[in-house]
């Protein structure tokens, strides 16, 4: 057994110990604002429910899961966004994470089977799920009638008016295509989902984007009052800029801080969790 895998697996135990004490309460709902100008009149009131890193440990509490499946149904969503990293997993304990991600997708399911929206749920997967199959997650994903929007752009129509969702790969451990598989000819509205916030900077230049929505951060995790989060695992997010939106040069970015954990011990500081609702707007609304 590699030094790896033991390393590994004692870390499993560890978090299982912390789970016999601690509990993931239900994350809150976070209404957010996006004003597009030109947003067509049946767009109108348009909401994106994001939900990312759920990072499930398989065997651990669901309580919150459902929970959580409850709350964002009662906002009446009209599109479901899942942002990527289902389970935990190593990058250097490839096998292992293949196993624990079996046992936790089998878990998740009867829960994301009960998430409800009018256009359906659309999905992106992270570096999590690379580390352990990212074929098996979109597999898994496929059969629940999720739509993969890797690298892909689907056309949401609404009395022949059109908003384009699409989904970039994850920037660490994918292939990100700049295009996201939409014609740059074309100027709907469009709202792109990441799994990493760093794949605003890869976006084709000339792409109509009018928001990113992405997570992986989870918001820093732990955040030191009056200094930030110390980690964040991006370029395009600083310590003070983990979660919400995000300044950048190339257009609005808003970094959701999720739903799970995945460091050695799942643990929370001055980081509470969230599910972002989007809604879409012609007009600014006032403070």
């Amino acid at each position: 057994m590699s030094l790896t895998v033991m390393v590994a697996r004692a870390l499993a135990i560890c978090r299982a110990c912390v789970r016999l004490v601690v509990r993931r309460p239900a994350p809150g709902v976070t209404l957010v604002d996006l004003t597009i100008p030109d947003l067509p009149p049946a767009f109108e009131g348009y909401r994106i429910a994001a939900l990312a890193d759920f990072h499930h440990p398989a065997g651990g509490d669901l309580n919150w899961l459902q929970n959580t499946v409850h709350l964002v149904n009662a906002t009446s969503p009209d599109i479901i966004a899942l942002l990527g990293d289902y389970g935990e997993s190593f990058k250097r304990a490839r096998s292992l994470s293949r196993h624990w991600y079996r046992e936790a997708l089998a878990e998740l399911t009867p829960h994301i089977a009960r998430l409800h929206a009018r256009d359906g749920i659309v999905a992106v997967l992270g570096n999590h799920d690379y580390y352990a199959d990212a074929d098996a997650v979109t597999a898994w994903l496929s059969q629940l009638g999720v739509n993969v929007l890797v690298n892909r752009t689907l056309s949401v129509m609404r009395k022949d008016q059109t908003l384009r969702i699409a989904g970039i790969d994850d920037v660490f451990e994918g292939r990100h295509e700049p295009m996201v598989g939409s014609d740059i000819s074309t100027r709907e509205p469009t709202v792109v989902l990441s799994h990493n916030p760093d794949g605003v900077l890869h976006l084709h230049p000339e792409l109509r984007v009018d928001v990113v929505i992405a997570g992986h951060t989870h918001g820093g995790q732990i955040v030191i009052p009056g200094f930030g989060a110390p980690l964040t695992m991006t370029s395009v997010c600083g310590r003070r800029s983990a979660s919400g939106w995000v300044p950048n040069s190339r257009t609005a970015l808003y970094v959701t801080r999720g739903l799970g954990e995945q460091l050695p011990l799942p643990i929370r500081f001055n980081c509470a969790r969230e599910a972002l609702l989007l809604q879409l707007t012609k007009d600014q609304h006032p403070a």
